[in-house]
């Protein structure tokens, strides 16, 4: 587990919401959390409490899915509720990006991987895509892509699950945000997969100081990955501390059934004991 970031310039990003959707009121209640600059926080939380609706809200993109907020969500000192749209979508992707869950299904299937590339890195850049191709490629080997050109003629059907998900951290860092949200980035991922992106994540943070919001169900990652964890419950968070807390000394009842639900590995018979 890594060791709690301590900062003393205040948060990178602080949350006081609650949200409702017209066939699910109050999908959040009072959620309160911050994320300090270069801090991994995971949310973590059975499916449908809630997780993917705070990254929705800190985006500014419930009203997409029929949702309202209510609250303040201040980030690098902003009141983000008083920005315009035009003000959120030079945010989005520069300042704020997201990796969803399903990386195959969140590429476009008709567009090779190069011109979707593209497209992310001309929504908030200048200048001639051949003068930047060069740092684009250096990112897809920092990524652990292919970097020629061949990758690049791509559809999204000739890749595999593991490099589409690599291709949507490329093209999520490919400004160098400060905050990354990454959405149960690993679900779709088999285990080796999974520990590749984790070390990816893990790597990103500490090479360019990039905050993570971490949101996921799976606790062995979050153990693997992150500085603090929030856990939620029904849209509320019931108990929220450095991750070596949360696993070694759970509080809240149900932060210890989460616990409990882990996977125990059962030795053979006179080997040795469970663990």
């Amino acid at each position: 587990m890594l060791e709690t970031v301590r900062n003393d310039f205040g948060p990178l990003l602080s949350v006081s919401l609650s949200a409702s959707y017209p066939d699910r009121p109050d999908v959040l209640q009072g959620v309160q959390f911050d994320v300090q600059p270069g801090e991994i926080l995971a949310l973590v939380g059975q499916s449908g409490c809630g997780k993917s609706t705070i990254a929705l809200c800190i985006l500014k993109l419930l009203g997409v899915k029929g949702g309202k907020a209510r609250g303040a969500i201040r980030f690098q000192g902003r009141d983000l509720e008083w920005a315009t749209e035009r003000e959120m979508r030079a945010i989005r992707g520069r300042e704020i990006a997201m990796v969803p869950q399903s990386p195959l299904s969140s590429l476009n299937p008709a567009l090779r991987i190069g011109a979707q590339l593209k497209e992310a890195w001309r929504a908030h850049a200048e200048g001639e895509w051949e003068a930047a191709k060069p740092r684009i490629l250096q990112l897809l080997e920092s990524v652990d892509l292919p970097c020629d050109e061949g990758f690049l003629r791509r559809v999204p059907s000739q890749i595999s699950v593991g490099q589409a998900q690599r291709v949507l951290i490329a093209m999520a860092v490919i400004h160098r945000p400060r905050l990354l949200i990454a959405d149960e980035p690993t679900s779709a991922l088999d285990l080796i997969t999974q520990r590749e992106v984790l070390d990816l994540f893990a790597r990103l943070n500490r090479e360019l100081n990039m905050a993570i919001l971490y949101i996921s169900h799976d606790l062995l990652s979050v153990a693997a990955l992150c500085h603090r964890a929030a856990v939620l419950e029904r849209g509320r968070i019931v108990e929220c501390g450095g991750a070596e807390q949360i696993f070694e000394r759970p509080a809240h009842p149900y932060t210890r059934r989460l616990i409990d639900a882990l996977p125990r590995v059962r030795q053979p018979s006179g080997i040795g004991q469970t663990f």
